[in-house]
């Protein structure tokens, strides 16, 4: 009886070690990421998991000026091996008796990015335990976003974090690759610049001065441009656009046009000799209504114009018909006075 027991406590543990043996002598394809034809008696999944940390990040526009933005990502590890096997007895007797540490690297990259955007994500590359508890099987992750003047602006696109991981031990599979959609909305660069052609012209009482300004729009959005004159001089009449729509060269467009000015000087009696300086301030704004951005998110900061005009000359308003009949009969006076002398 004694005998038969000893055979059968034998027995029992040559089979622990040849199951033991034969579990971590079974190995996985590389190349085909299938198992080899010493097949694990049983394989357990696992998974990767992306989430916001922090989303309040992207609740407003990256101004293309404005730096980097960066957003936390919260990285998950989950493995479905039971308790069971993962320590004592039952981890020696699926894994092996010298496997001591299970490590399953995780791979992070960022696709779907515009060439007008650069975006990077820092660490790369996190290695997990596979058989971790807690915040050992999360991490957290910095994904940083930037933008140029080349995007358009307050259009939404979208950017992918893939997530993708490798097989901690032959019993248990590599995640599948998971992705985290990142929408970004570049701000709005309210950028323009002026060319009046000249900024001093000269006129004589009652003669209208003209200017055509023209405008480029710098920015990465069609702008609104908004005129106005800060100072009228006393007497003279000004008029100009009171707003210009201006396209941007991010949406393929000329962004230049044309702002007409006029200045009517004063004709009143009298001899006028002085300068007189306009300043125009213009402001430029996004112009597609609708957006769902507050004001201060669309507005640029006004640009300040300065134009000079030189007034020279007499002024004799009522009296320009008298003047015109006097030159007449002056003119007829000498031409017979000239021509009795002939006779």
């Amino acid at each position: 009886m004694r005998y038969k027991f000893r055979s059968l406590k034998i027995s029992f543990i040559i089979s622990i070690l040849l199951f033991s043996i034969f579990a971590s002598f079974s190995i996985i394809n590389p190349k085909s990421n299938t198992v080899s034809a010493i097949d694990p008696l049983v394989q357990y999944d696992s998974l990767v998991a992306l989430e916001f940390a922090d989303s309040s990040a992207l609740n407003t526009p990256i101004h293309p000026l404005g730096g980097v933005r960066n957003v936390d990502i919260k990285v998950t590890y989950i493995s479905t091996v039971p308790d069971i096997f993962r320590t004592g007895l039952g981890k020696n007797l699926l894994f092996g008796f010298f496997k001591f540490v299970f490590l399953a690297p995780v791979h992070l990259k960022i696709e779907n990015i515009p060439t007008w955007c650069t975006a990077s994500i820092a660490p790369p590359d996190i290695i997990f335990n596979a058989f971790g508890t807690g915040s050992e099987l999360e991490r957290q992750v910095t994904l940083q976003v930037a933008v140029n003047k080349q995007s358009t602006a307050l259009f939404p696109h979208t950017l992918q974090v893939k997530a993708t991981g490798d097989s901690p031990d032959k019993h248990i599979k590599a995640p599948p690759e998971v992705s985290l959609p990142i929408a970004i909305t570049p701000g709005y660069v309210p950028l323009i610049s002026t060319d009046p052609g000249a900024t001093i012209k000269k006129t004589t009482p009652g003669e209208p001065v003209n200017w055509d300004i023209r405008i480029s729009n710098n920015g990465n959005g069609e702008a609104l441009v908004r005129a106005r004159i800060t100072n009228i001089p006393e007497d003279w009449v000004i008029s100009v656009n009171p707003q210009t729509i201006i396209p941007s060269l991010a949406d393929g467009e000329v962004n230049e046009k044309v702002m007409s000015l006029t200045a009517l000087p004063p004709h009143n009696l009298g001899y006028y000799n002085k300068n007189v300086q306009l300043e125009i301030e213009l402001t430029p704004e996004f112009s597609s209504p609708g957006t769902g951005a507050s004001a201060n998110l669309t507005k640029g900061e006004p640009i300040y114009l300065t134009l000079a005009i030189q007034l020279r000359g007499f002024s004799v308003p009522g009296f320009e018909f008298i003047f015109l009949l006097s030159g007449i009969l002056i003119f007829i006076i000498i031409r017979k006075h000239k021509m009795s002398k002939k006779r």
